[in-house]
């Protein structure tokens, strides 16, 4: 026997809540199951889902009811207005991130040539692709099974833009007008305030860095000068309690630099814009 929207939900949070599993997430993958808005579900709440429906729903909830984060069980999540393939390869975006991309697509409209360095799903460059047609996006990662997911993202969306195979600069010798980046910059210390979602699913590689989180910024500042033009720019996300630590960093690395910072909606600390002055 199948239940309508309205008592699927309510089942899926009766076996999620206890848990302490996202309740949210059922309501997430059935809008993606059934190609729906939020207020399109809410308005067919009322509605019976089909056999086939309810059994893909039943195994979809067994999923998140393991903490696997619902972008992952359905493949997709949303950034920017666009939906990016994602699965365990890659970080699934957040929304946070739109505002680090927001704010470097106001400002490089002139810009001939633009990287996202450690690219992930694509999800940063190839939105800067879409804001910015004019100008030559390169997106970079180490991992090849993450360029395999941006690379289909590109293809999905038709932006046209370069790939390459890099660890951090290394495969990259020319320089760029403008450079985003979203690198790994979790403690492993911080592991016991994390969601056990993002623990459990979400690529090591992208999240967790040496030297309390700040090893790839590190790494980073050494070779920006080498690979940004004369004039361009470079935009960060950190984490919230890294503000002093990476103004230290580009103060003793990058004399003569300007460091400028952003808070988030939420009022935190978490962008970097670094400009030669």
């Amino acid at each position: 026997m199948t239940k309508t929207i309205q008592e699927a939900l309510r089942w899926a949070s009766s076996l999620l809540g206890p848990v302490g599993a996202d309740a949210d997430g059922a309501r997430y993958v059935l809008e993606m199951r059934l190609d729906w808005s939020p207020s399109q579900l809410q308005l067919h709440a009322h509605d019976a889902l089909t056999a086939a429906q309810w059994t893909q729903f039943e195994a979809d909830v067994a999923r998140l009811a393991k903490f696997e984060p619902a972008q992952y069980v359905v493949g997709v999540a949303p950034f920017f207005g666009d939906l990016f393939n994602v699965t365990p390869a890659v970080l699934i975006p957040r929304f946070d991130t739109e505002e680090l991309v927001a704010w470097a697509a106001a400002e490089q409209q002139a810009a001939a040539t633009g990287l996202d360095l450690g690219t992930g799903s694509g999800a940063i460059g190839l939105t800067l692709a879409k804001q910015l047609p004019d100008v030559a996006m390169t997106l970079s990662d180490v991992s090849p099974a993450a360029l395999a997911v941006a690379q289909a993202n590109a293809k999905r969306l038709n932006r046209h833009v370069t790939l390459v195979a890099s660890d951090m600069f290394a495969a990259l010798p020319e320089r760029f007008d403008f450079i985003v980046s979203n690198l790994p910059y979790i403690s492993h210390a911080e592991e016991a305030v994390m969601d056990e979602s993002t623990k459990r699913y979400e690529p090591a590689l992208a999240l967790y860095a040496e030297h309390a989180g700040l090893a790839l910024f590190e790494r980073f500042v050494v070779a920006l000068p080498q690979h940004l033009n004369a004039g361009g720019a470079a935009y960060l996300e950190f984490g919230y309690h890294q503000r002093a630590a990476l103004a230290a960093l580009v103060a003793d690395e990058l004399p003569g630099w300007q460091a400028e910072f952003r808070r988030d909606l939420a009022g935190q600390d978490r962008m970097l814009k670094l400009t030669k002055e």
